[in-house]
């Protein structure tokens, strides 16, 4: 009677790997069926041996039992782990808007209680301001004033005829572009954090029909939690044509001068659109590139370097050699380089090398995210990929169904594609103008080559629709 209840045990622990394989659906339908017949075989050879008179048969039933449950834990853990890490990734519906209160350090104000004036500036497109304003009120009443210009803001505090300001956290850099000593003269005494859901994704396709798709890939300028709303350092739109196994990847540089989605008159930096959140990015590029944006991938610094770590670093050819300007303990030479995390994140982020700047910066970016996709999906080893799932869980933001996240994944295991990649950008000209998020003072922008950006849209446009009518 004990070695039937043993069996059992073997068995249930058996159908729960079987059934945690399914729950997950990151593994393609043909693998499972041939799990399950691996299974049934094996338990009618641990159930006949474990019935057996001979001592050594029932020995030898028990070895391979304690083998199959040993299995079955470590796929259930697998399959656990791989489900929480898509719930949790797909299931983050909101994003962190920080306003800080700014005083000068040499201030006799302290705290938000020292307090008479504050200076206040938004903009129309700040939809969490109001809600901030609220609740800084509901702390403290002091004597507001409201500025339609952010220079003025400034000077006024300069200059003590208000006590402090209050600001999404993000003009704090915005600032900085042109007060470089704006974060050394200030200190912030009081935070007051928003959070708000974001809208549901109206774009979503099926990808049980092999449709292509955009996505938008975000690289904030940030370190920390995720869901920060920040400046988009990185913006590439990778085109998906699952048909015919090809990436575009379209960099549209960060100083790009574009009209923000949701305003009219005064352009901004595109990067400038991060700052009121990946909505009025995606819009912002939407309307730029003529094109629906189905999903976006949100990373931050963090995300970058664990990631490239966990792979075991990226190969890259460099075509200069160059000590990068915010890592000065890297070195890139001009040829092919291993990098890990903190170099490859130098490596995207250096412009001041190149007579392009900005441009070639964003082909570094692309290098980097086409080396990083490479590596992972060449790599067969369940262990890298279950450390990816580990680091990734707190640094990677998207809006990417479940579904088609486990149903990609089940295309690429089954046909194991080889990827062909193409890296295009839109280029410019070096210019300065007025900008949306800061009125009365002429800023860096990149004015755009409209031909290159008819030229994009087109490219766009015909990776999209290559075989399109075949996957219908």
């Amino acid at each position: 009677m004990g070695r039937k209840i043993y069996f059992l045990f073997v068995f249930i622990i058996s159908i729960i790997g079987i059934f945690l394989g399914f729950y997950s659906t990151i593994i393609p339908n043909i693998i499972l069926y041939l799990a399950i017949i691996f299974y049934v075989i094996n338990l009618l050879i641990i159930y006949i041996l474990l019935m057996r008179k001979k001592k050594i048969l029932r020995i030898v039933g028990y070895i391979i039992s304690i083998l199959l449950i040993a299995i079955s834990i470590a796929l259930g853990y697998i399959f656990f782990r791989a489900n929480s890490f898509f719930n949790k990734i797909t299931n983050i519906k909101y994003e962190t808007t920080n306003y800080s209160i700014l005083v000068l350090k040499d201030s006799e104000y302290k705290t938000l209680d020292d307090l008479i004036t504050v200076g206040l500036y938004s903009t129309e497109i700040d939809k969490n301001y109001t809600e901030a304003k609220k609740e800084l009120n509901e702390k403290k009443e002091l004597n507001n004033k409201e500025y339609e210009n952010i220079v003025y803001l400034i000077t006024d505090l300069y200059e003590k005829k208000i006590n402090s300001i209050f600001i999404n956290e993000n003009y704090i850099d915005i600032i900085d572009e042109i007060d470089n000593n704006f974060k050394d003269k200030t200190t912030v005494i009081e935070t007051i954090t928003i959070n708000k859901e974001t809208k549901e994704n109206e774009n979503t396709i099926d990808i049980s029909k092999l449709e292509n798709f955009n996505v938008y890939i975000s690289g904030i300028d940030t370190y920390g939690e995720i869901s920060t709303v920040s400046r988009s350092d990185v913006n590439i739109i990778a085109t998906i044509n699952i048909k015919d196994n090809k990436i575009l990847l379209t960099n549209t540089p960060r100083d790009y001068y574009v009209q923000l989605a949701g305003t009219t008159g005064t352009k901004d930096k595109l990067t400038h659109a991060g700052v009121y959140g990946i909505n009025t990015s995606i819009g912002t590029l939407e309307n730029l590139y003529d094109t629906k944006i189905n999903y976006y991938v949100r990373v931050n610094f963090n995300t970058l370097i664990t990631l490239v770590d966990e792979i075991g670093g990226i190969d890259i050819y460099s075509d200069a050699s160059f000590t990068p300007h915010t890592n000065r303990k890297v070195y890139v030479k001009y040829g092919w380089n291993h990098f890990d995390g903190a170099a490859a994140l130098a490596y995207s982020r250096e412009r001041y090398t190149y007579l392009e700047g900005d441009r070639h910066r964003g082909q570094n970016q692309q290098q980097v995210i086409e080396a990083i996709i490479k590596k992972i999906t060449e790599s067969n080893d369940i262990n890298t990929y279950m450390k990816i799932l580990s680091v990734l869980e707190n640094s990677f933001q998207t809006n990417i169904d479940k579904k088609l996240i486990n149903g990609f994944i089940n295309l690429q295991v089954k046909n194991n594609y080889n990827w062909l990649f193409e890296s295009i950008s839109v280029t410019g000209y070096d210019s300065a103008n007025y900008t949306y998020s800061y009125p009365g003072q002429y800023l860096y922008v990149m004015e755009p080559d409209y031909n290159s950006l008819e030229t994009a849209k087109n490219k766009i446009k015909e990776t999209l629709t290559i075989n399109n009518n075949e996957s219908q």
